[in-house]
């Protein structure tokens, strides 16, 4: 049976023995669910999205501009159930196209990039942040006088 915490496992383990807990630690907090403010600004703007892509939506905004591999989404996506119910990081792919489809809907300044097999990378303008709840709108063109 294909183990999903194999990886994060290397990964805490390839970390120097003293810091190994603290990296653990660390990525545990970063797999919790997001901040209320997260989840409030998702819903103001009317971002309909199941609590599982919402907290993969959140781990990518956090490393907004650098890619999130497909375990590490997979983790966040399934950061309520036991290891042995997770599902394939197939659920990250059809989890993703769901976001992006209600990104796009509501026209939000949001681009997911893909990197075939490795995972996946959120941007956005510095100045847009789920966590304000609202929905930009383009300026108005200029008139000309």
């Amino acid at each position: 049976m294909h183990d999903p915490m194999a990886p994060i496992r290397a990964e805490v383990l390839a970390q120097p023995e003293p810091e190994q807990v603290e990296y653990a630690l660390d990525l545990m907090a970063y797999y919790l669910a997001p901040l209320p403010a997260f989840y409030e600004g998702c819903a103001d703007m009317g971002l309909a999205l199941a609590n599982s892509e919402l907290r993969m939506l959140h781990a990518m905004d956090a490393k907004r501009g650098r890619y999130v591999s497909l375990d590490a989404l997979l983790a966040a996506r399934c950061v309520d159930a036991h290891t042995d119910d997770w599902p394939s990081p197939d659920r990250v792919v059809s989890g993703v196209a769901m976001i992006r489809r209600r990104l796009e809907k509501l026209r939000l300044p949001v681009e997911i990039t893909t990197w075939r097999g490795v995972g996946y990378c959120l941007e956005a303008p510095n100045t847009f942040r789920f966590e304000e709840g609202v929905v930009p709108r383009p300026a108005a063109p200029a008139v000309l006088k």
